[in-house]
Parts: structure tokens; C-alpha cells; sequence
């Protein structure tokens, strides 16, 4: 069975995770399993595990809360109840009931109407209940709340308590008439009925016993009272007593057939604690997914990552605010084997390798993890971490060694789908030889092609990206004006150390900092100055980049902007030209009027015949040239109709709307898709969409003042609002949606995550009051659910 090295598990904190998940627990079931988590192999199981947690999370969120509750460790009552003829005792057989009831209200909920649909693989577990409602109310009709046997558990021990009743009510008649008869003596007030070995007696002053005949059960610490029970009242008693026994071996009939029917399903419950275990795991997976804001990532066979705002989970679940912990986003894959990260002390490069580390152990483990959605993680057949100060003092291992042993360990045993993680690789030790021994294990593990990341300050590793494509320089970026980290890492780009510079700032006077500064290589200060150019010249490379975005997609937008002008003055040409046809129908019907008079009179005028034939002539050539002009405005659209290939975008004017060629039945008539909907149209009524521009139609378009917005080249149809104030994300949303206007987007993403829901509403408020806006709805649980609005905008 393959397992991630337990080392490696420790140094990446994993165990602090599955702690964390123990105490949001509400059963010893479900803790079994937090303890036991581990990371898996197999992608379908831990596709399901996420599905799972990020459905459960859905259920803590926004749902009726799920029947979960505290339950009692009962598995060792559920094994002696399979003992024949044991009986378990009341309060055993409560706890026993209690998980019943439990599990017969988890049944009940996951029968819900649209639950089912909603978190499909939840209810699924919960159909594999064996509820046990008889057992339950067997035990519930039998024992009260305080564990007490109640008198309706049988018509037997009814009918035994009864006659108790009866039969102390007589022996207590009997005594108080005995009391009642006999002589008082002065100050004596202690005639009151009391029970002795189970047996009612009365008190006798010693001096009067030989009066009174009878069994002394008791006397007082001063010796004068006794308590007797007069010969009379033996026979009571007895049948008292005895009723008493019948009533105990009752009651233990009734715990025995109990204990027998629970351990007749023993079974059935012992699946169920199993069943109820994973349930309790899930859920308190879910809870600890929505304190550390968690996603599901999507999951890969093989070993590579893609993490986009990535953070520390640990971090964030004790951290005041996540606001305050700076994301990262790192690639690793077959062509980016691998990233050596520099910078400055304290900049964050452990925080981060841990973080990666950590992140991967808990996707491949089936946990959701404090990341984008569309962050990607593969399972690694094996994954190696050497992180921090391991020296141990009783093997008599440096800092050094116990670096290399791991090393050796991570080198004997790596392959192509392994990830190895070292934090300052050949530290401990000379820094030359450290380095060159740093070099030869990177290239190494290069070699056996998988992926690693290593932190360094060594300044010789900083070049070998250079010279090893599948490498690559990554820092974290710091602020030299301050003297302070930022925590954001850059890729490609390595890292100064600044030590120098931040022990100025701490205090070291200014003549020792200059003569480190003497002392430091020449080539060192050279390589340091060359990273902080190349960090600002990549900076305003940046900067220039996104100008020329800029000024690309206003050039975009002024293109389309002239090109629809363009189409609808040929609109307009088209529009004049049917117009004067028209116009010109109007006067030859006309014309032909004035002409049929004039023929008429021509005839009754008895006119030459010759004149009369030359007219109708020219009428009728002048009606031909007509209707020629007519078809051969018409021919044009007609001809773009004829023409339609599949795939292409046509303006279909009776619908006023815009659709895709499915294919053309004849040369009349196409199949078109409308949105959802396939339709049969004639070709006469579309039109051929211009590729490079919208119709105009179907948008408006802007006049030329009025352009001046700016849309990036890769625009997205998302924006992340997660974690915003309230102003922040409106004034964020009007720009976003201004940009997908522009872009033609027809629907948008935003995301806002779930939280209290202040954010989400005001947003929605916005939203149904935009002039640009159609229409709203809430992602479904694969898009995002409630953290999601997905606004359908107007065309």
C-alpha cells in the first residue's frame, strides 16, 4: 500500500490539519477517521471526497441543518448485546436509542424533497442507513429519560407494581392501627412507619418490647428505640418481598429481550456507526472548508500542480482577517519542472514552500483547500520535504546531516511523478562547497524529471534557469525603499538577499555596513544590482504593456465602431434605393392609368391603331426595367442566403434576434439554433453577420465621443469580489460590467463568496437596478452555488 513519507508529513504540518479536523467532530466515529486521514491515490475517491465536503458545506451554509449530534462511543455495548442471555443495563440501552433516533432523523431528512438533487452524493450515504425504529421505540416505551423502568414495558410488571402498591398500602394500615392502639408515653412522638432490610417496622421503646411480639430488625445509636416488625405483619411483608423479587426478575426479562433485539441487528447498527462516522467526518471536514474559505480545485492523474491564489491554511484559520495573508500563485508541471525561489530573510519562502506542500497533501486527501476553483492539483505517487532546523542531538546529527539524509532519501527514490520540496538546499555547511553540492542535487532530481521547488540564498544557483529551460527563477518581492517584505511572489525573476541592507535598518552602524559592502565579492554586488534593474525594467515593461492593451482595444473598439457604421449606411443605401423603387411602382401605376384613359379615348377617336401599339410598348418595356432594378436589389441578400455555411453567425429579422447556421435545407430555407431553441427560416429573412463587428441591429453603437473605454486582450467573463467591502466591489462591478459590454459578453460571473451575505445583497440590489442587465440567477452547486450570482446581460 503506498503512503507518503511520514517525515514529509510531518514537516508540512498535516498532522495540525487533521487535529483541527478531530476537534469539529461530533462522534468518536468520525474522529477515528480524522486521525486516520492520509492523503490517497486513487482520483475517483478523492474526486467524490471534495464532492462530498464541498456539498456538505453547501448544507452548513444554506440548508436545513443536517440531524448530526454528539454521540457516545456504543460499540462495545453493540458487541455484548450479541452475548445470549446478557443483559445491557438502562442507561446502556438510552445511548443505544439515542443513535437510532439519530439515525432515523438523518433517514427522514435525506428523503427531503430536491435534496436529493442538490447534494446527491450526501444523500446517497444517508440511503445506506439500516434505521432500527422498532428497537427505539421498544427501548422508549420501556425506560424513561432517568433510565427507570416504567410500568407500561410490560402488562406483567404492571400488574406486579400494582399489587406492591396494594400490599404496602395494607401493611401500612396494619402498622398505624397497631400504633394507634398501644399506650402513649409522655414526650414520646416517634410512631412514624419506617423500612428496615426492605421489610416496614415500627418503632418500640425497649422497656415495652416484651409487650409487643415481633422481629427487631434495628435499634437507635442510644439503644431505647427498636424497630420492630409485629408477628402480625410478618405474612404482609413476605408477599411484599416477594411481589418485590417477581418485580426485579421482570424487569430483568424486560432488559434481557431488549439486549436481544438490539443484538439481533447488531449487524445493521454496527454498519450504521460506520456509516455515521464518515457522515460526522465529512461535516466536520465542510466546517473547517468554510473557516479556512475553501474550494474544491480540480484533480489530475498525474503529478503536477497549477495553484492560483494559494494561502496557508493554517494561517488563515488563525489569522483576525484572510485580507491580511497574501496569496501566491506557482505552476509546476512537465515543462516547468521546476523553481528555485531566492530572496531576503524572513520574506515569506518557507510560508510558501509549506503552503504548496501542505495544499497538495490536503487535495490528494480529498480536502478542500484556501484557493481559486480553478487551481489544479495531481497526485504525486510521492512527495519529499526538507524543511528547517532538524538536528537531533541523540543521533548526533548537525543541521547539515540530517539536510543530506533526507536528501539521499528523496534522490534514492524519486521518479517522474514525485514532488520534492527544500527549503535552503546545501545550507549547514561551507557555502562554496553547499553551493556546488545544491547545484549537482537539482540537476539530479532534474534529470529523474520530477518536479521540485527549493528556497537558496546561494547567489550561484541564480543562474542556472539560464541554462536549464525546465527551471525557473522565482523571489518574493521586497520592498528595498522600506526595507520590509511584501510576501507577493514573482516568477522569473530571483531574489536579492538585502542582508546588508536590513541589518542597517536594525541598527548596525553605518560604517560596518559599508565595510560588509566593501568585503562582499564584486561579482555578488553585481548580480544584485542586475536583478534589482531587471526587476524594474520588468516593471515598466509592465507597465508599457498594459498601455499599449489599452490603446490596442480602443483601436479595436473605434474598428468595430466604423465598420457598423459602415453596415448601416449600406442599411440606409438599401432602404433609399427600395424606397424609390416604390416610389417609382407608384408613378408607373399611375402613368398606366393615364395611359389606359388616353388609349380609350384614342380608340373611341378612332386613332391610328399603330400609335396605339407603340404606346403599350413602351409601357411595357418601361415595367420591365422596373421590376429589373427591384430583383436585382433584392438579388443581394439573396444571395448572401444561398451562400450560409454551417457554423455561421445570420441576423434573423423576423425575430429581431441573432442566430448559428445549422445547415441550409435548400436554397430557400436554413436550420438555425436561437439560443436553446432550433428553427426553420427563410433565407430572405437573414442576414450575414458581419465577422469582424456586431450588426447593428442587433447593438447600439456608442458615437465617437463616447469611446473611450479600455477592455485587456485575454478579458475574462468573471470577476472576484470575494472579501471586498462593500464600496470596493460596486465601484469594481460598474467597470467590470462596462467591460463586458464593450466586449459583447452575454453573460458574466461574480463572485462574491458566501459569507454573511451583506455582500451578496447589496450586489444583487445593484444588479437588478443596471440598464445592462436581464436577468440574475444563482450558480448551482458545480458553478459556485451561493457564492456565485450569474447575471445574463442585455444584447
Amino acid at each position: 500500500m503506498r503512503e507518503i513519507d511520514a517525515h514529509t508529513i510531518k514537516v508540512l504540518e498535516f498532522p495540525k490539519i487533521t487535529e483541527l479536523i478531530r476537534g469539529l467532530t461530533l462522534s468518536p466515529f468520525g474522529q477515528i477517521r480524522a486521525e486516520n486521514l492520509r492523503p490517497l491515490f486513487d482520483r475517483d475517491e478523492i474526486i467524490l471526497r471534495l464532492r462530498q465536503s464541498s456539498q456538505m458545506r453547501e448544507i452548513i451554509r444554506f440548508e436545513e441543518a443536517i440531524p448530526l449530534i454528539r454521540i457516545e462511543d456504543i460499540t462495545e455495548l453493540i458487541e455484548k448485546s450479541r452475548v445470549e442471555g446478557l443483559n445491557l443495563e438502562p442507561k446502556s440501552l438510552l445511548r443505544i436509542k439515542l443513535f437510532l433516533d439519530t439515525v432515523c432523523d438523518l433517514v427522514i431528512y435525506g428523503k427531503a424533497e430536491d435534496r436529493n438533487e442538490k447534494f446527491p452524493d450526501i444523500v446517497n450515504i444517508i440511503k445506506e442507513f439500516h434505521p432500527k425504529r422498532e428497537i427505539a421505540a421498544a427501548i422508549g416505551k420501556a425506560i424513561d429519560s432517568s433510565g427507570e423502568i416504567l410500568d407500561k414495558a410490560s402488562s406483567a410488571l404492571a400488574k406486579i407494581r400494582r399489587d406492591i402498591n396494594d400490599s404496602a398500602a395494607k401493611i401500612k394500615n396494619h402498622l398505624n392501627k397497631i400504633l394507634s392502639s398501644r399506650k402513649k408515653h409522655t414526650g414520646w412522638q416517634d410512631d412514624v412507619i419506617t423500612i428496615r432490610d426492605g421489610r416496614f417496622v415500627i418503632p418500640v421503646l425497649s422497656s415495652d418490647f416484651k409487650q409487643t411480639k415481633g422481629i427487631i430488625h434495628d435499634k437507635s445509636h442510644s439503644g431505647a428505640t427498636l424497630y420492630v416488625e409485629p408477628d402480625s405483619a410478618i405474612p404482609i411483608n413476605n408477599k411484599l418481598r416477594q411481589l418485590q423479587q417477581d418485580e426485579k426478575i421482570e424487569i430483568s426479562r424486560i432488559l434481557r429481550e431488549l439486549t436481544a433485539m438490539v443484538g439481533q441487528s447488531a449487524e445493521d447498527i454496527a454498519c450504521d456507526i460506520d456509516i455515521y462516522g464518515r457522515l460526522d467526518f465529512i461535516h466536520a471536514c465542510a466546517g473547517f472548508a468554510l473557516k479556512i474559505e475553501s474550494d474544491s480545485p480540480d484533480i489530475f492523474d498525474q503529478g503536477e500542480l497549477n495553484l492560483i491564489d494559494a494561502r496557508h491554511p493554517l494561517l488563515i484559520y488563525t489569522a483576525e482577517s484572510s485580507d491580511d495573508i497574501i496569496p501566491l500563485s506557482i505552476t509546476l508541471d512537465k515543462d516547468n519542472q521546476g523553481i528555485l525561489m531566492t530572496g531576503p530573510n524572513t520574506g515569506g519562502k518557507t510560508v510558501a514552500i509549506k503552503t504548496i506542500g501542505l495544499l497538495t497533501l490536503m487535495a490528494m486527501s480529498g480536502l478542500e483547500i484556501p484557493a481559486n476553483p480553478k487551481s489544479q492539483i495531481g497526485i504525486y505517487g510521492k512527495i519529499f520535504a526538507d524543511i528547517g532546523d532538524e538536528q537531533s542531538l541523540e543521533l548526533s546529527l548537525s543541521t547539515f546531516s540530517s539536510h543530506i539524509r533526507n536528501i539521499i532519501a528523496a534522490i534514492n527514490e524519486a521518479d517522474k511523478n514525485t514532488l520534492v520540496l527544500f527549503d535552503e538546499i546545501g545550507a549547514g555547511t561551507d557555502p562554496k562547497e553547499g553551493a556546488a553540492l545544491a547545484e549537482v542535487i537539482i540537476l539530479t532530481l532534474l534529470e529523474l524529471g520530477c518536479n521540485i521547488l527549493a528556497t537558496t540564498h546561494y547567489s550561484q544557483l541564480k543562474t542556472l534557469p539560464l541554462e536549464y529551460p525546465g527551471l525557473i527563477n522565482a523571489s518574493l518581492e521586497f520592498d528595498r525603499k522600506n526595507l520590509k517584505p511584501t510576501f507577493r511572489l514573482k516568477l522569473g525573476i530571483p531574489g536579492a538577499s538585502y542582508a546588508i541592507d536590513i541589518a542597517r535598518r536594525l541598527g548596525l552602524p553605518d560604517e560596518m555596513a559599508d565595510k560588509s559592502a566593501e568585503l562582499l565579492g564584486t561579482r555578488t554586488r553585481s548580480l544584485d544590482k542586475l536583478i534589482e534593474k531587471l526587476d524594474t525594467d520588468l516593471e515598466h515593461v509592465r507597465k508599457e504593456r498594459a498601455e499599449l492593451d489599452e490603446r490596442l482595444a480602443k483601436a479595436k473598439i473605434l474598428e468595430e465602431y466604423y465598420l457598423a457604421r459602415k453596415n448601416h449606411l449600406d442599411d440606409k443605401e438599401k432602404e433609399f434605393a427600395e424606397k424609390q423603387i416604390k416610389e417609382l411602382e407608384k408613378q408607373i401605376e399611375n402613368g398606366r392609368r393615364e395611359i389606359d384613359k388616353l388609349v380609350k379615348s384614342i380608340r373611341e377617336s378612332q386613332a391610328d391603331s399603330k400609335q396605339v401599339k407603340k404606346s403599350h410598348k413602351f409601357l411595357k418595356n418601361r415595367s420591365k426595367e422596373i421590376a429589373d432594378q427591384k430583383q436585382k436589389l433584392r438579388s443581394k441578400k439573396l444571395q448572401d442566403a444561398k451562400i450560409l455555411s454551417p457554423g455561421e453567425t445570420v441576423w434573423i429579422d423576423k425575430f429581431n434576434t441573432e442566430g448559428e447556421v445549422i445547415e441550409m435545407l435548400d436554397h430557400k430555407r436554413a436550420k438555425v439554433i436561437i439560443g436553446n431553441a432550433t428553427m426553420i427560416v427563410d433565407t430572405i429573412d437573414v442576414t450575414r453577420q458581419n465577422k469582424n463587428s456586431d450588426d447593428p441591429k442587433k447593438k447600439k453603437v456608442k458615437p465617437y465621443g463616447l469611446v473611450n473605454a479600455s477592455v485587456k486582450s485575454d478579458f475574462r467573463p468573471e470577476i472576484m469580489l470575494r472579501g471586498m467591502t462593500v464600496e470596493e466591489a460596486l465601484e469594481s462591478l460598474d467597470k467590470f460590467l462596462d467591460d463586458a459590454i464593450i466586449a459583447g459578453l452575454a453573460q458574466v460571473y461574480i463572485i462574491h463568496g458566501k459569507g454573511t451575505g451583506i455582500l451578496r445583497k447589496n450586489l444583487t440590489a445593484y444588479l437588478n437596478n443596471h440598464s445592462a442587465v436581464e436577468s440574475l440567477r444563482i450558480g448551482n452547486w458545480n458553478e459556485g452555488g451561493h457564492g456565485v450570482t450569474i447575471a445574463r446581460l442585455k444584447t
